[in-house]
């Protein structure tokens, strides 16, 4: 018994050992929190808020600070900024040092300085302030819905307080509260009415604890508060839809400007009448005349280089030898020994042989030689481009400058001056990845497209780039806000603004005189090339086939996309005009390959020039990379209504 005395006394004596070895725990906490809400006949708020809070240095340790959302909810759901003026900030009785910071949604009201440091105790911080569009108007009667503490105080709240005192001559119909968490409708609350029903009391009777709150509401009769004047209705909604109607402005007036600069300088020439061409436009090479036909090198130019190293073996001045998969590209014999420099050739095919001669000897188009063919297809695309640039169409892009400066201004003037709603950020970021996405697509993959349609399939583009980028938006508000009545609006006028940018990219660009009629000419020689040996036949004035007139033209074929057609009207004449003993002895002298056959020559010719381009690229050096990348509820509850936040210590 002596042993289990002494184990209790020691126990005894370890406890006050510990009790008075550890600090106690410093329980800072809201003791009353009392809000009286003035409602005014205009239907202004003027909120007085005391609370008295116990203070013990942890996150109390220069004053409070206090929340205030700034935004309140219509009744179709959407989010609209409230008129706020704060009148005085005291601190146990005594005008407070205090400072605000404003952001989208709401306002923090700090109380205190930053190097003075309260002492432990109990401190009474008093906030009176207006706000309003806090009244709800109904048929019926008129509402005010109000969170009277907030739900976003880190302290409990020992007790809260709330009087609402409705204007002058004004009786409470009914009334009601709720208090806990977000969504929840407790009812530990008492409710009374005072001075005839101009006055209603809330009071909590049971401590609400952290990030719980008292929220009430109030019905009173109808014109108990006058609604707004049609002035301010108006002022509401040019505040409420700011943002759209920045928006709208801006896409209009970016619209309009794009409209007169394409009237002005965009406008394609009229279209001559197109009828099939026997021999190619003069003074157009094979190469320039892709490069006429799609405004520019879309794919790199490589097809264009394939049509001038043909046009080179044509004129017996270049060999292409095809073994085993592998092109090889050499001077021929006779003229290797002169050292041909590229007199008397289209500036393209001439940058080709010099490029040859300073090789010294044959080159296959495979990776080991790709850093000299990647240098090769630079001085062929600069070769043709500096010939030509402005000479057939011109791409008027400095008229894209004032475009893209009217888009960023809307866009500044949305964030500065339009009204973002909650959680507009994630559709900002929907909206930049369809941005990229749309420009990179548009750009590198249909910007050939594009240009071999007519006007009327361009503007059908219009529509889609537009469909497009509110499908985009719609489907981020479907998925992150459960349907799309209120599409945000600063991704969406984004949207539309990137695709009318992205639109007159490609219309404000325009042919020449001269472009227009060489565009003509070789849609014409396009028509000839595509057409069946039978209908060749059966065209007016058309040549004889023959093997000459045959390789003059095949590399125009080529750089058209329409070589296939060609050499099979060729490889058809050879069987059926010029008999089989010909057609079994046709091999062009500036082509050799392994799988030659006289009687596949559509296949074989055909294949190997359609599979150039493809072998100086292929060939070209893998890029290197340096850093890793990577791409209705009925009713009410707790939190509910205007007013509400909450706030903590500093």
């Amino acid at each position: 018994m002596a042993f289990f005395r002494s184990l209790r006394c020691g126990l005894v004596l370890g406890l006050l050992v510990l009790t008075f070895a550890w600090p106690a725990q410093a329980d800072e906490r809201i003791l009353d929190f009392a809000s009286n809400v003035q409602v005014g006949r205009n239907g202004t708020l003027t909120v007085t808020e005391t609370i008295r809070v116990q203070a013990e240095g942890q996150q109390i340790k220069r004053g409070i600070f206090r929340d205030i959302p700034l935004t309140a909810e219509g009744a179709d759901g959407r989010t609209y900024r409230v008129g706020f003026k704060l009148l005085s900030v005291l601190q146990d009785g005594r005008p407070a040092p205090y400072s605000q910071r404003e952001n989208g949604s709401g306002v923090r009201i700090y109380v205190g300085e930053k190097d003075v440091f309260l002492q432990e105790g109990a401190y009474t911080y008093t906030f009176k302030y207006e706000i309003d569009r806090q009244i709800r108007f109904f048929e019926t009667h008129d509402e005010l819905y109000w969170n009277a503490t907030g739900l976003e105080w880190a302290f409990p709240i020992d007790e809260a307080i709330a009087r609402v005192v409705l204007p002058e001559g004004g009786r409470a119909e009914k009334w009601t509260a709720f208090t806990g968490t977000y969504g929840e409708t407790g009812e530990r609350y008492e409710a009374n009415s005072q001075k005839g029903g101009s006055e209603i009391v809330f009071r909590t009777t049971a401590p609400l604890p952290p990030y719980a709150g008292l929220t009430v509401v109030v019905s009173m009769p109808k014109g108990t508060v006058l609604p707004p004047s049609e002035a301010e209705r108006i002022g509401y909604f040019l505040s409420d839809y700011s943002s759209a109607l920045i928006g709208a402005g801006g896409v209009i007036l970016v619209l309009v400007y794009y409209l007169v600069a394409w009237w002005m300088v965009g406008r394609d020439p009229p279209r001559g009448v197109v009828f099939p061409r026997f021999q190619p436009p003069e003074g157009i090479s094979p190469a320039l005349s892709r490069y006429i036909a799609q405004r520019g090198f879309a794919d790199g130019g490589w097809i264009a280089l394939s049509a001038a190293c043909l046009n080179l073996a044509v004129k017996n001045r270049l060999k292409i030898e095809d073994n085993s998969g592998v092109a090889t590209l050499s001077l021929f014999e006779q003229n290797a020994a002169h050292s041909p420099s590229g007199a008397g050739l289209p500036r393209g095919e001439a940058a080709v042989e010099r490029w040859l001669v300073g090789r010294n000897g044959p080159v296959a188009l495979s990776k080991a030689n790709g850093l000299s063919i990647k240098a090769l297809g630079t001085k062929f695309r600069n070769a043709i481009e500096n010939e030509n640039r402005n000479v057939f169409f011109r791409s008027n892009w400095a008229y894209l400058v004032p475009g893209g400066l009217l888009s960023l201004i809307t866009i500044v003037a949305l964030f500065a001056f339009g009204q973002m709603q909650p959680g507009e950020e994630g559709f900002v970021i929907i909206f930049l990845a369809f941005s990229v996405f749309a420009s990179v697509t548009a750009l590198q993959v249909g910007k050939a497209a594009f240009r071999k349609v007519g006007i009327q399939w361009r503007l059908a583009l219009v529509f889609l780039l537009f469909a497009l980028a509110v499908a985009a938006v719609s489907f981020g508000a479907w998925h992150v806000s459960g349907g799309v009545d209120n599409l945000p609006v600063l991704p969406l006028i984004a949207a539309v603004l990137v695709a009318l940018n992205l639109l007159f990219f490609f219309l404000i660009g325009a042919p020449t005189a001269l472009g227009r009629k060489a565009l003509d000419e070789i849609e014409g020689l396009e028509m000839y090339l595509s057409v069946a040996e039978k209908e060749r036949l059966n065209m007016k004035d058309a040549p004889d086939m023959s093997t000459a007139h045959f390789e003059k033209l095949l590399p125009y074929a080529v750089a058209l996309g329409v070589e296939r057609p060609w050499a099979t009207a060729f490889e058809s004449w050879l069987a059926a005009a010029a008999g089989a003993s010909l057609a079994a002895s046709y091999h062009p002298s500036w082509y050799s390959g392994d799988g030659f056959s006289s009687a596949r020559i559509s296949d074989n010719i055909a294949n190997t020039a359609h599979s150039m381009s493809g072998s100086f690229q292929s060939s070209l050096p893998v890029p290197k990379s340096s850093s890793s990348g990577f791409s209705g509820s009925s009713g009410g509850f707790s939190g509910g209504g205007g007013g509400g936040g909450g706030g903590g210590g500093w």
